[in-house]
């Protein structure tokens, strides 16, 4: 179809389909082709489906899964999801939940399941056990918070003026509340 219009809710005037963001025609593919084969033994492939999402349609993806694919015993739904995103994880069981490690050297992939309970886990926790990140925060403002912990090792600094510092340059996280602490 060339010019597909349809109605937005919150929109006045009828939308072209091409006037969608790349989240917005994800979401509608992903839950309108659940909902297109609702009825009919189904077995979904989503590889990444949510790497156009803002972080509420993350958090709430698997929740619209769910109500497109009501439990129905006349019919059954099977799905692979691929991921990257610690929202999906957490809320699936971890008996559902496989995780793919390649190794470096040879190249060789292992599948293996967490070793802890990932239905309801935080974002965190799955982030550092699942995928292997210790930190919390972005790269740069990771490298920022070495800058910090290396003045304060030098031992040159006054620490109260270094504390205002790192308060003044950087949010709330975990990572700073231990360098604080440290300090």
């Amino acid at each position: 179809f060339k010019n597909f219009y349809f109605s937005k809710q919150g929109v006045e005037q009828p939308m072209l389909l091409k006037e969608l963001s790349d989240g917005e025609h994800q979401l509608l593919h992903s839950l309108g082709m659940c909902l297109l084969f609702r009825e009919s033994n189904s077995l979904f492939l989503l590889d990444e489906p949510e790497t156009h999402f803002n972080p509420d349609w993350r958090a709430n993806f698997i929740t619209r899964l769910r109500q497109c694919l009501p439990d129905n015993e006349q019919v059954g739904h099977e799905m692979l999801i691929t991921t990257h995103t610690p929202f999906l994880i957490s809320d699936s069981k971890p008996d559902k939940v496989l995780v793919f490690s390649k190794d470096t050297h040879n190249g060789t992939v292992s599948i293996s399941s967490p070793d802890y309970n990932t239905l309801g886990a935080s974002i965190n926790k799955i982030t550092m056990k699942t995928f292997g990140k210790r930190e919390t925060i972005g790269g740069y403002a990771h490298s920022l918070l070495e800058d910090f912990r290396g003045r304060f090792e030098l031992g040159n600094e006054d620490k109260e003026k270094l504390i205002d510092e790192i308060h003044e340059q950087l949010g709330d996280s975990v990572e700073k509340i231990l360098l604080i602490k440290a300090i």
